[in-house]
């Protein structure tokens, strides 16, 4: 955590360990040197020399100039160590007056700045109040700084295992009150001293030792390359790899001055002493005011907090995210008074801190955008890799291992139970155990917070909320329901209803089901099962389209927050019920319709149900089961009819009477199959469909199955009920509202003509004269249509159909020139339901493209250059076999326009060139000789506002610009195949080609990286303008170094011995720069593995990457190109007869580093692929990859799994050398060891090397544990 936005960031266990008070400052000059000014220890050496006053030729004065002289190295530190000063003089002065020099030296001004010393004290204050503080400083300003506090120095020091231990340690001794001498018997300056304490006395190593055995220790005024902690820390004999319990504040990001600490068992603290270190002790004056009243802390940042995280700094979020990472933090914030704002949601999950950028509002008129990681970052996150907003299917990725509460943290393990956690959220959330004490807290808290919008939001896409969660917030819901506004009330009801229905979902219960039926045959608990499949669920998701929460206000948010929909699924595929439970499944699916009826009414608040048609088309199949929505449940419950009215017409007639008559929609749809059904009478039919009310009878929902009901059963119409029929349709009407558009007569007469001459056309004789009541109501009904009255009964089912384009041009045979391109796009403006694209010019561009060169040319002399009329004409399929005069009058027209307007063209011209391809340096030479020129002005005129993005190869953005056409017709130049190598290529060819790379910006770089993709070609038969043009940008790191490469890696192909000298360079470069793309590793992973792979001792030598080289990228890169090297050496070295097999050892042992940098977790995964991979060098290849591996943390080594093609599995093969490999990456922990590696072990057991091995017992026992 960090306390300020520069400082450093604090561990969280030494934040907790410091409030518990199991923390050790250990304090060194620089606490004494940054207010009060005394000296560090170089500077503390020079001192003592001047006031000892040793003369110019003193050893101590020489050794101290040249320390001065050379500055530390990086991951080195000091080349000398500044205590043999202090032994130099004292050959030459008594011990004594060095000593009394010394406490001289460091003697204080009258009132000095002691504010760094109270801070490590405050720091130290344990919650009983007692003080513990470590520090190798002679002086007394801690004493100073907190008078009547006890002091001890060595030799008698306190026992920092007795409940007695407090006060001040000098564990190097201190001065006396007045400065003059030493205080304390022993006084730590000189090499010998440092001897004595640490190594042949070692009171001061045993000091450490109960120290550390008891508490934490943080070193405080230190470098790493101090004499005091390298004798300490060397006396410790720690490493690295150990369980934090030391730290140090390191000043700096430098890795390698961190490792000084690191490799010694320390974890390095870095922070920013750029400016000074004001940002170390700032951030330690913070961390004491925490610590001198820790709830004035908490409250203090909870109170900030209430504004939201968007109104705060990256570090406060972050420092909230420590908070809410501890069990005493989430404590604290779900007791607060009042709770931090369920905004904070969006900040703790990664899903909505890392979430795409786009509009505030997707919808509205505003064109403000929003990235919700610039106001939800904390500020330990890794930033997102960039993403294309615009591109709506792109989202952008959470880096791995950020940061989320939800996550279980080490300090939720202290909770273990043996029947593991809960999640928070998320599919398991319902499946797991109970909540860490951590996560309970949290749970607290959000159920507080439940009733704010954002909580639902959140809640809406994260998934099931934990059971205790959801029971919290119920009660809330019953206890407080005033708290709650209306809508997020009823979301919560829903969501909550939706997370209550967990069952297994259809494809998987239709498998398990069907087995279970082939095995036990079908009962009417079968058919239970069965039914439940269908059975309809509630969904609730977000409000799709509302503003992002960030935007929202108490006044002005979406309501609602989520949408509600009714969810019918169903598997893949249907069971056959036998006929004689068909009955029962019916009375069962039908009680899914009922089911899908309630819920579709409790979440619209009405009964209206919109549904599409049911009823098929004469001599159609019937509508299928899975149709979209309550379509699909309806149809199969309707297919299910029709076989019970086949097989048991009475039970049909039966379960037709147990519909329920007040339902217009579900229930009225399916009354409607069964009244154009003869199984029911005609007379009860005739009932049936008059008796929905006018708004059902004329309205759309029911329109096309009432139509076709009626029309099946009107021969089987009594005359009266016919009659009746007449009646209600000639006077009756839909109950339209005054302000109907087109008023209520106009809307009365259309319906009434559509059904009219819909039921006419299908053969329905009336009593009436049909014609007279239609003409007199045409007048009324403005508009109608005869179409219209033939789509009366179409369905409403979503149609996917194909949209024709009409080329024909005869609309523009007689059209004047100047008119043409008018009335092609008059022409164009297709009516939908014609579903077809009228583009005539399309086809004037084929038939008559001399009549369509003149209508663009005069346009182009009023200066009008439509592009999608140019681009017709140049993309037609013609245009690459015209003749070749007019293809010299197309190239004429486009040289002659003006360069701007050329250039708002220059695409489709660079492909219709490209299309003529070899034509163009034939037949068509002039073509291309008088075009180019003018290409070559108008190009650095075009408007084009694509962005190239850092994430894609400058390939994708070439291969579809003028120039990457322009470089692609070029290379089909035959003047340039078959040349000899070094011959060069013609002028003319690299004249054009130098034109391109003259162009600006980006169109540039579409040129280099079109000629990296052939460097290999040019460089062979034309090296030195290719030296010239293309490798000067070779180590380029900026957008046309990147281009060229882009090319380079694009072709993937190896490039001969000369080139790859000289892109060695630029390749060593990228293989370790930060800058380069995961894409890339693979290509300059086998580029690096070709290059080492030669033979070294041919003449010339063949290998071009030495080992110490490789080896070097090994350690600098990144782990994507490592595992790329291995993954190429895995698969080339597979081949027994290649050389790679041969090197495969060598470059485990001669290249593969032994640093710690590569033993990872990752990297010995990837070194085991390769010795499972090796055949009958895997005891070889074990033996050398055993000192490079660590544990392993689980993942699928699919290589270890036992498959039909076992008795080549190493395990059966090399036991012993199997056992030796799992030895080294299986951990202590089961948990992590890879998936199935239990029958590894069953095999070694039975192997004669291995079966008595302990080793195996040991790992048999820990994976039985």
């Amino acid at each position: 955590m960090r306390f300020l936005a520069n400082g450093p960031s604090i561990p969280d266990d030494l934040l907790i360990a410091r409030d518990a008070g199991d923390v050790i400052f250990f304090c060194g000059a620089g606490v004494s040197r940054h207010c009060a000014g005394l000296p560090d220890f170089l500077k503390l050496g020079g001192d003592v020399i001047d006031l000892l006053g040793a003369g110019e030729k003193s050893l101590a004065r020489k050794l101290f100039r040249r320390i001065k002289e050379l500055d530390p190295i990086d991951g080195v530190g000091g080349l000398i160590a500044t205590d043999r000063i202090f032994s130099l003089l004292e050959r030459e002065f008594e011990q004594r007056d060095v000593q009394n020099a010394v406490a001289r030296s460091i003697k204080p001004s009258d009132d000095p700045d002691l504010s760094a010393h109270r801070t490590l004290i405050d720091l130290s204050r344990g919650r009983d109040g007692t003080i513990r503080l470590v520090t190798t400083n002679f002086d007394l300003l801690f004493e100073a700084g907190a008078p009547g506090i006890a002091s001890s120095g060595p030799p008698v020091l306190p026992d920092p295992r007795s409940a007695g231990f407090d006060g001040i340690v000098h564990l190097h001794g201190r001065v006396n009150a007045d400065y003059s001498a030493p205080g304390d018997e022993e006084f730590i300056v000189s090499s010998a001293d440092f001897g004595r304490a640490y190594l042949s006395d070692g009171w001061a190593t045993r000091f450490m030792q109960s120290l550390l055995a008891r508490f934490q220790i943080v070193f405080v005024g230190y470098g790493a390359d101090d004499p005091p902690v390298q004798y300490l820390l060397e006396a410790l004999n720690l490493h690295a790899g150990n369980r934090s319990r030391l730290f140090a504040f390191q000043p700096g990001s430098n890795a390698d001055d961190a490792a000084l600490w690191e490799h010694r068992g320390v974890r390095a603290i870095p922070f920013d002493n750029s400016q000074g270190y004001d940002p170390l002790w700032d951030s330690l004056a913070a961390w004491a005011e925490r610590a001198r009243d820790v709830d004035g802390w908490y409250a203090g940042l909870l109170e900030s907090a209430s504004a939201g995280p968007a109104a705060l700094d990256s570090h406060v979020r972050g420092q909230i995210a420590h908070v809410l990472s501890t069990r005493e933090g989430t404590r604290r914030v779900s007791i607060a008074d009042t709770p931090l704002p369920a905004s904070w949601l969006l900040a703790l999950d990664p899903c909505q801190r890392f979430d795409k950028p786009g509009p505030i509002d997707p919808y509205g008129e505003s064109s403000e955008r929003i990235d919700p990681y610039e106001s939800l970052s904390l500020d330990f996150d890794t930033p997102p890799q960039p993403v294309d907003e615009d591109d709506a299917f792109r989202e952008r990725k959470v880096p791995e291992g950020s940061w989320s509460v939800f996550a279980p943290t080490r300090f939720d393990q202290e909770d273990w139970q043996e029947t593991g956690f809960g999640d928070f959220c998320g599919d398991r959330a319902n499946l797991t155990g109970p909540l860490s004490t951590r996560l309970g807290h949290l749970g607290i808290w959000f159920h507080r917070v439940a009733h704010q919008p954002v909580a639902l939001w959140w809640a809406a896409a994260r998934g099931p909320l934990h059971p205790r969660i959801v029971e919290m917030i119920e009660a809330w819901l019953r206890q407080d329901p005033d708290r709650w506004p209306d809508d997020i009330q009823r979301g919560w009801r829903f969501l909550i209803a939706s997370w209550s229905d967990r069952r297994v979902e259809p494809n998987p219960g239709y498998f398990e089901l069907n087995q279970r039926v082939a095995r036990e045959g079908w009962s009417e608990a079968r058919v239970r099962d069965y039914a439940a499949l269908f059975r309809p669920r509630l969904k609730v998701d977000r409000k799709f389209g509302a503003p992002h929460p960030l935007s929202w206000t108490d006044s002005n948010r979406p309501n609602p927050l989520v949408s509600y929909d009714v969810d019918y699924p169903h598997p893949y595929e249907l069971l056959p019920i036998p006929d004689e439970q068909l009955a029962y499944a019916v009375t069962r699916f039908r009680e899914n319709l009922d089911l899908a009826r309630s819920l579709e009414a409790e979440i619209s608040g009405h009964d209206y149900v919109y549904m599409q048609t049911t009823r098929p088309d004469d001599g159609a199949p019937p509508i299928a089961y899975d149709s979209y929505g309550l379509t699909g449940p309806i149809a199969l419950f309707l297919q299910l009819m029709e076989r019970l009215v086949e097989v048991a017409p009475e039970r049909a007639r039966g379960e037709i009477a147990q519909w329920r008559g007040d339902d217009h929609y579900i229930f009225g749809r399916l009354r409607i199959w069964a009244a154009s059904k003869r199984i029911v009478p005609a007379a009860e039919a005739a009932n049936i469909l008059f008796g929905f009310p006018d708004d059902m009878f004329w309205g759309s929902e029911q329109q096309r199955d009432l139509l076709y009901a009626i029309r099946d059963r009107w021969p089987d119409f009594s005359a009266e009920d016919r009659a009746r029929f007449e009646q209600r349709i000639l006077t009756t009407t839909f109950p339209w509202s005054d302000n109907t558009r087109g008023g209520k007569a106009r809307a009365e007469a259309h319906y009434r003509l559509d059904r009219l001459h819909w039921l006419s056309r299908q053969g329905l004789a009336f009593s009436f004269d049909i014609e007279a009541e239609m003409a007199a109501l045409r007048p009324i009904a403005e508009g109608w249509s005869e179409r219209s009255g033939e789509e009366a009964a179409d369905s409403n089912a979503p149609v996917v159909r194909s949209i024709d384009t009409d080329a024909n041009p005869c609309v523009l045979d007689h059209v004047p020139i100047s008119e043409i391109l008018e009335r092609a796009r008059q022409a164009g403006q297709s009516e939908f339901f014609d579903y077809v694209e009228r583009r005539p010019f399309i086809g004037l561009a084929e038939e008559k493209p001399a009549r369509a060169l003149a209508a663009l040319t005069d346009a182009a002399r009023r200066g009008d250059v439509p592009l999608s009329f140019w681009s017709a004409f140049l993309y037609a399929e013609k245009r690459k076999t015209d003749p070749a005069r007019l293809a010299r009058a197309i190239g004429g027209r486009l040289a002659s326009l003006p360069p701007a307007a050329l250039s708002t063209i220059a695409y489709p011209a660079a492909e219709w060139l490209h299309a003529l391809g070899e034509r163009l340096f034939g037949e068509l030479a002039t073509v291309l000789d008088r075009l180019w020129d003018p290409l070559m002005a108008a190009l650095p005129l075009r408007d084009d506002h694509r962005r190239h993005r850092v994430d894609s190869s400058w390939a994708n953005d070439a291969l579809n610009a003028p120039v990457g056409k322009l470089v692609s017709l070029l290379m089909k130049d035959p003047s340039t195949k078959g040349r000899e190598l070094g011959q060069g290529f013609p002028e003319d060819w690299t004249r054009r080609h130098e034109q391109l790379l003259a162009l600006p910006g980006d169109m540039r770089r579409h040129a280099l990286v079109m000629l990296g993709f052939q460097i290999n070609w040019l460089f062979a038969i034309a090296p030195a303008w290719t030296t010239a043009n293309l490798l000067t940008v070779v180590d380029d790191e900026g957008d046309d170094g990147d281009a060229l490469w882009d090319g380079i890696l694009w072709a993937a192909r190896a490039p001969s011995r000369v080139l790859y000298e000289r892109l060695k360079p630029g390749l060593l470069a990228r293989a370790m720069s930060p800058r380069r793309r995961r894409a890339e590793a693979s290509v300059i992973g086998g580029f690096l593995l070709i290059g080492w792979g030669g033979d070294p001792e041919a003449d010339p030598p063949e290998q071009l990457v030495t080992s110490a080289e490789l080896r070097e990228i090994l350690v600098e890169s990144d782990d994507d190109l490592r595992g790329q090297i291995l993954w190429h050496l895995e698969h080339w070295s597979a081949d027994p007869e290649a050389k790679w097999r041969a090197r495969l050892v060598s470059f485990v042992t001669d290249v593969w580093p032994n640093h710690r940098a590569v033993r990872t977790p990752k990297m010995s995964t990837r070194l085991v692929d390769l010795a499972l991979a090796s055949g009958d060098l895997f005891p070889q290849v074990v033996q050398a990859v055993l000192p490079r591996l660590v544990p392993v943390r689980g993942g699928m080594l699919h290589r270890f799994m036992l498959r039909s093609e076992a008795e080549n599995h190493p395990a059966l093969i090399y036991p012993a050398a199997m056992l030796d490999l799992l030895w080294a990456i299986l951990a202590e922990d089961t948990t992590l060891w890879p998936y199935k590696i239990e029958e590894v072990l069953d095999v070694l057991s039975e192997a004669r090397e291995t079966r008595a091995d302990p080793r195996l017992s040991e790992l048999r026992r820990r994976r039985a544990s």
